[in-house]
Protein backbone atom coordinates (compact mmCIF):
# COMPACT_ATOMS: atom_id res chain seq x y z
CA UNK A 1 0.00 0.00 0.00
CA UNK A 2 1.07 3.22 -1.13
CA UNK A 3 0.88 6.31 0.99
CA UNK A 4 0.74 9.82 -0.63
CA UNK A 5 1.89 13.00 2.13
CA UNK A 6 1.08 16.75 0.18
CA UNK A 7 3.96 19.34 1.51
CA UNK A 8 1.51 21.27 3.71
CA UNK A 9 1.17 18.12 5.77
CA UNK A 10 5.16 16.88 5.61
CA UNK A 11 5.89 20.24 6.93
CA UNK A 12 3.80 19.72 9.85
CA UNK A 13 5.21 16.45 10.93
CA UNK A 14 8.85 17.15 9.99
CA UNK A 15 8.15 20.72 12.51
CA UNK A 16 6.43 18.80 15.04
CA UNK A 17 9.39 16.10 14.79
CA UNK A 18 12.06 18.70 15.30
CA UNK A 19 10.28 20.28 18.00
CA UNK A 20 10.57 17.07 20.17
CA UNK A 21 14.54 16.15 19.48
CA UNK A 22 15.10 19.64 20.35
CA UNK A 23 13.25 18.99 24.01
CA UNK A 24 15.02 15.94 24.53
CA UNK A 25 18.78 17.83 23.07
CA UNK A 26 17.79 20.64 25.68
CA UNK A 27 17.23 17.97 28.36
CA UNK A 28 20.44 16.28 27.87
CA UNK A 29 22.47 20.00 27.94
CA UNK A 30 20.94 20.63 31.05
CA UNK A 31 21.78 16.92 32.54
CA UNK A 32 25.27 17.20 31.55
CA UNK A 33 25.40 15.30 28.34
CA UNK A 34 27.53 16.35 25.18
CA UNK A 35 24.89 16.74 22.31
CA UNK A 36 26.05 16.35 19.03
CA UNK A 37 25.04 19.87 17.35
CA UNK A 38 23.55 19.49 13.43
CA UNK A 39 23.32 22.41 10.70
CA UNK A 40 19.63 23.16 10.19
CA UNK A 41 19.51 22.03 6.46
CA UNK A 42 20.86 18.71 7.72
CA UNK A 43 18.17 18.40 10.53
CA UNK A 44 15.83 19.57 7.42
CA UNK A 45 16.81 17.48 4.86
CA UNK A 46 17.11 14.07 7.53
CA UNK A 47 13.45 14.82 8.71
CA UNK A 48 12.14 15.23 5.14
CA UNK A 49 13.71 11.88 4.13
CA UNK A 50 12.39 10.05 7.16
CA UNK A 51 9.08 11.14 7.10
CA UNK A 52 8.53 10.71 3.56
CA UNK A 53 9.85 7.39 3.27
CA UNK A 54 13.34 8.00 1.59
CA UNK A 55 16.03 6.77 3.37
CA UNK A 56 18.39 5.79 0.94
CA UNK A 57 19.85 9.25 0.84
CA UNK A 58 20.33 9.45 4.60
CA UNK A 59 23.99 9.59 5.16
CA UNK A 60 24.43 7.93 8.62
CA UNK A 61 26.09 10.27 11.12
CA UNK A 62 29.89 9.70 11.15
CA UNK A 63 30.97 8.11 14.77
CA UNK A 64 31.59 9.96 17.43
CA UNK A 65 35.34 10.23 18.54
CA UNK A 66 36.33 9.51 21.90
CA UNK A 67 37.35 12.94 23.81
CA UNK A 68 39.73 13.10 26.71
CA UNK A 69 38.36 13.88 30.18
CA UNK A 70 40.19 16.03 32.62
CA UNK A 71 39.46 14.92 35.84
CA UNK A 72 40.33 16.80 39.27
CA UNK A 73 41.13 14.44 41.82
CA UNK A 74 42.54 15.01 45.33
CA UNK A 75 45.62 12.79 46.41
CA UNK A 76 44.09 12.88 50.15
CA UNK A 77 40.46 12.04 48.56
CA UNK A 78 42.20 9.09 46.51
CA UNK A 79 44.35 7.45 49.53
CA UNK A 80 40.99 7.91 51.95
CA UNK A 81 39.27 6.15 49.07
CA UNK A 82 41.67 3.35 49.15
CA UNK A 83 41.66 2.86 52.59
CA UNK A 84 37.93 2.86 52.40
CA UNK A 85 38.05 0.26 49.56
CA UNK A 86 40.74 -1.89 51.76
CA UNK A 87 38.63 -1.91 55.30
CA UNK A 88 36.08 -2.99 53.23
CA UNK A 89 37.17 -5.91 51.93
CA UNK A 90 39.34 -7.82 54.62
CA UNK A 91 38.89 -10.98 52.89
CA UNK A 92 41.53 -9.59 50.20
CA UNK A 93 43.93 -8.87 52.54
CA UNK A 94 46.91 -11.28 53.78
CA UNK A 95 49.55 -11.07 56.64
CA UNK A 96 52.97 -12.09 55.88
CA UNK A 97 56.11 -12.59 58.29
CA UNK A 98 59.50 -10.72 57.30
CA UNK A 99 62.93 -11.07 58.75
CA UNK A 100 66.26 -9.81 57.82
CA UNK A 101 69.67 -10.74 59.31
CA UNK A 102 72.72 -8.67 59.01
CA UNK A 103 76.53 -9.48 60.00
CA UNK A 104 78.81 -7.01 60.59
CA UNK A 105 82.56 -7.51 60.55
CA UNK A 106 84.92 -4.61 61.93
CA UNK A 107 88.75 -5.58 61.93
CA UNK A 108 91.50 -3.09 63.42
CA UNK A 109 94.99 -3.70 62.53
CA UNK A 110 98.05 -1.95 64.61
CA UNK A 111 101.54 -1.64 63.36
CA UNK A 112 104.71 -0.87 65.39
CA UNK A 113 107.99 -0.46 64.15
CA UNK A 114 110.70 -0.41 66.68
CA UNK A 115 114.97 0.01 66.55
CA UNK A 116 116.79 -1.47 69.21
CA UNK A 117 120.06 0.05 70.24
CA UNK A 118 122.86 -1.71 71.71
CA UNK A 119 122.42 -2.12 75.85
CA UNK A 120 125.85 -2.72 77.33
CA UNK A 121 125.33 -4.76 80.51
CA UNK A 122 122.16 -3.57 82.50
CA UNK A 123 120.61 -0.64 81.93
CA UNK A 124 117.64 1.48 84.47
CA UNK A 125 116.05 3.67 81.63
CA UNK A 126 112.98 4.87 84.39
CA UNK A 127 111.38 3.61 87.34
CA UNK A 128 109.44 1.83 85.31
CA UNK A 129 111.74 0.56 82.63
CA UNK A 130 115.11 -1.52 82.27
CA UNK A 131 116.61 -3.51 79.52
CA UNK A 132 119.74 -5.61 78.32
CA UNK A 133 120.57 -5.91 74.77
CA UNK A 134 118.16 -8.65 74.16
CA UNK A 135 115.25 -8.19 77.11
CA UNK A 136 113.35 -5.45 78.46
CA UNK A 137 111.67 -5.64 82.01
CA UNK A 138 108.34 -3.37 82.46
CA UNK A 139 107.75 -3.23 86.00
CA UNK A 140 104.21 -1.03 84.76
CA UNK A 141 102.87 -1.59 88.72
CA UNK A 142 103.72 -3.10 91.76
CA UNK A 143 101.46 -6.39 90.87
CA UNK A 144 102.44 -6.71 87.30
CA UNK A 145 105.97 -7.19 85.74
CA UNK A 146 106.55 -8.10 81.85
CA UNK A 147 109.68 -9.50 80.76
CA UNK A 148 109.84 -9.32 76.66
CA UNK A 149 112.60 -11.32 74.32
CA UNK A 150 113.40 -8.64 72.16
CA UNK A 151 114.96 -11.10 69.74
CA UNK A 152 111.40 -12.58 69.10
CA UNK A 153 109.13 -10.45 70.05
CA UNK A 154 107.41 -13.07 72.79
CA UNK A 155 106.63 -11.79 76.29
CA UNK A 156 105.71 -13.30 79.65
CA UNK A 157 103.84 -10.96 82.04
CA UNK A 158 103.69 -12.06 86.09
CA UNK A 159 100.58 -10.25 87.34
CA UNK A 160 98.34 -11.11 89.89
CA UNK A 161 99.02 -13.39 93.35
CA UNK A 162 101.12 -14.09 90.70
CA UNK A 163 99.58 -16.06 87.53
CA UNK A 164 101.66 -15.93 84.40
CA UNK A 165 100.30 -14.57 81.03
CA UNK A 166 102.35 -15.77 77.90
CA UNK A 167 101.54 -13.76 74.99
CA UNK A 168 101.61 -16.44 72.05
CA UNK A 169 98.94 -17.75 74.21
CA UNK A 170 94.93 -17.27 74.51
CA UNK A 171 93.74 -15.45 77.55
CA UNK A 172 95.68 -13.70 80.30
CA UNK A 173 95.97 -16.87 82.46
CA UNK A 174 98.19 -19.38 81.52
CA UNK A 175 99.92 -20.62 85.02
CA UNK A 176 100.52 -19.59 87.78
CA UNK A 177 103.79 -19.72 90.44
CA UNK A 178 102.21 -22.60 92.43
CA UNK A 179 102.35 -24.79 89.89
CA UNK A 180 106.40 -25.41 91.01
CA UNK A 181 106.48 -27.17 94.36
CA UNK A 182 109.71 -26.53 95.83
CA UNK A 183 109.45 -22.96 97.32
CA UNK A 184 106.25 -20.84 98.53
CA UNK A 185 108.26 -17.53 98.52
CA UNK A 186 110.74 -17.30 95.65
CA UNK A 187 110.75 -17.72 91.76
CA UNK A 188 113.61 -17.40 89.70
CA UNK A 189 113.84 -16.78 85.88
CA UNK A 190 116.90 -17.41 83.82
CA UNK A 191 116.99 -15.64 80.82
CA UNK A 192 119.34 -17.11 77.74
CA UNK A 193 121.54 -14.43 77.67
CA UNK A 194 122.68 -15.12 81.43
CA UNK A 195 120.32 -12.66 83.16
CA UNK A 196 118.26 -13.74 86.68
CA UNK A 197 115.46 -12.52 87.58
CA UNK A 198 114.12 -13.56 91.02
CA UNK A 199 110.79 -12.91 92.22
CA UNK A 200 109.87 -12.91 95.89
CA UNK A 201 106.12 -13.35 96.78
CA UNK A 202 103.98 -16.07 97.82
CA UNK A 203 101.82 -18.35 95.63
CA UNK A 204 98.62 -16.75 97.16
CA UNK A 205 100.55 -13.28 97.16
CA UNK A 206 101.35 -10.56 95.05
CA UNK A 207 105.18 -9.26 94.45
CA UNK A 208 106.92 -7.74 97.05
CA UNK A 209 110.59 -7.39 95.10
CA UNK A 210 111.87 -8.51 91.78
CA UNK A 211 116.11 -8.43 91.51
CA UNK A 212 117.42 -8.45 88.22
CA UNK A 213 121.11 -10.20 88.16
CA UNK A 214 123.21 -9.18 84.85
CA UNK A 215 127.15 -10.46 85.56
CA UNK A 216 128.37 -8.13 88.61
CA UNK A 217 125.26 -5.62 87.87
CA UNK A 218 122.09 -5.87 90.43
CA UNK A 219 119.05 -3.91 90.31
CA UNK A 220 116.31 -3.82 92.51
CA UNK A 221 112.40 -3.19 92.40
CA UNK A 222 110.10 -3.03 94.75
CA UNK A 223 106.14 -4.21 94.78
CA UNK A 224 103.43 -3.79 96.52
CA UNK A 225 103.65 -6.47 98.86
CA UNK A 226 106.72 -4.88 100.46
CA UNK A 227 107.10 -2.76 103.30
CA UNK A 228 109.33 -0.54 101.53
CA UNK A 229 106.71 0.23 98.92
CA UNK A 230 105.60 3.61 100.61
CA UNK A 231 109.26 4.81 100.52
CA UNK A 232 110.70 3.37 97.08
CA UNK A 233 109.61 3.28 93.62
CA UNK A 234 109.28 0.21 91.65
CA UNK A 235 112.88 0.40 89.99
CA UNK A 236 115.85 1.95 92.21
CA UNK A 237 117.00 4.91 91.17
CA UNK A 238 119.93 3.24 89.77
CA UNK A 239 121.68 -0.43 88.82
CA UNK A 240 124.58 -1.24 91.25
CA UNK A 241 127.41 -3.77 91.07
CA UNK A 242 126.62 -5.57 94.17
CA UNK A 243 125.21 -8.95 92.44
CA UNK A 244 127.66 -11.43 93.84
CA UNK A 245 127.00 -10.06 97.11
CA UNK A 246 123.45 -9.79 97.17
CA UNK A 247 122.84 -12.76 94.95
CA UNK A 248 124.76 -14.81 97.52
CA UNK A 249 121.89 -13.87 100.23
CA UNK A 250 119.03 -14.43 98.24
CA UNK A 251 117.13 -17.51 97.33
CA UNK A 252 116.44 -18.70 94.30
CA UNK A 253 113.44 -20.70 95.28
CA UNK A 254 111.69 -22.52 92.06
CA UNK A 255 113.74 -22.12 89.04
CA UNK A 256 112.73 -21.87 85.41
CA UNK A 257 114.58 -21.26 82.25
CA UNK A 258 113.91 -19.54 78.95
CA UNK A 259 113.78 -21.56 76.08
CA UNK A 260 111.75 -22.27 72.75
CA UNK A 261 110.57 -19.19 71.05
CA UNK A 262 111.63 -16.80 73.51
CA UNK A 263 108.43 -17.48 76.24
CA UNK A 264 108.40 -21.23 76.89
CA UNK A 265 109.41 -21.81 80.56
CA UNK A 266 111.39 -25.22 81.46
CA UNK A 267 112.27 -26.45 84.77
CA UNK A 268 115.73 -28.19 85.91
CA UNK A 269 114.76 -31.46 84.48
CA UNK A 270 113.91 -29.57 81.05
CA UNK A 271 110.02 -30.30 81.58
CA UNK A 272 107.70 -27.36 79.89
CA UNK A 273 106.17 -25.92 82.85
CA UNK A 274 104.74 -22.63 81.29
CA UNK A 275 103.67 -21.65 77.49
CA UNK A 276 103.69 -23.37 74.17
CA UNK A 277 105.99 -22.85 71.28
CA UNK A 278 104.49 -21.12 68.27
CA UNK A 279 107.52 -19.89 66.40
CA UNK A 280 111.40 -20.62 65.84
CA UNK A 281 113.64 -20.16 68.33
CA UNK A 282 115.61 -16.75 67.81
CA UNK A 283 119.21 -17.16 66.64
CA UNK A 284 120.73 -13.83 66.19
CA UNK A 285 119.92 -10.62 67.76
CA UNK A 286 117.39 -8.32 66.24
CA UNK A 287 118.47 -4.57 65.27
CA UNK A 288 114.90 -3.96 64.61
CA UNK A 289 110.93 -5.51 65.13
CA UNK A 290 107.34 -5.05 63.00
CA UNK A 291 104.70 -5.97 65.39
CA UNK A 292 101.23 -5.95 63.71
CA UNK A 293 98.08 -6.98 65.83
CA UNK A 294 94.61 -7.54 64.29
CA UNK A 295 91.50 -7.07 66.30
CA UNK A 296 88.31 -8.10 64.53
CA UNK A 297 84.96 -8.46 66.31
CA UNK A 298 82.00 -9.79 64.93
CA UNK A 299 78.76 -8.40 65.31
CA UNK A 300 75.09 -9.99 64.07
CA UNK A 301 71.80 -8.77 64.43
CA UNK A 302 68.22 -9.84 62.89
CA UNK A 303 64.80 -8.44 63.35
CA UNK A 304 61.14 -9.65 62.12
CA UNK A 305 58.20 -7.33 61.06
CA UNK A 306 54.75 -8.30 60.11
CA UNK A 307 53.17 -6.79 57.25
CA UNK A 308 49.86 -6.70 55.52
CA UNK A 309 49.65 -7.55 52.03
CA UNK A 310 46.81 -6.56 49.81
CA UNK A 311 45.92 -9.12 47.19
Amino acid sequence: MTVTMDNANLMMLITARRMMITAERDTARRAGKAVEAASAREAMEEDEALLSGNVDGVKPPPPKAEEPVNVDVKLSDLIGRLKELREGAPSSTSRESVSVTATVVETEVTMEFEVFAPVNGLARRDQNLAETDRYRFEFSNGTTFKITDKWSGKSTTIWGDPHVDTSDEEGEYNGEFSDLKASDTHTTLLLQDGTRVTFTARDQGVIEAVDIFKGDQHLRGVGSASAEREHKQLFADEVDDDAASVSGGLARGDVVRAGGDGNDWFDEAGRLVWGKQTGFAPMARSYATLSVQMRQSVTQFSFAQSIDRWI
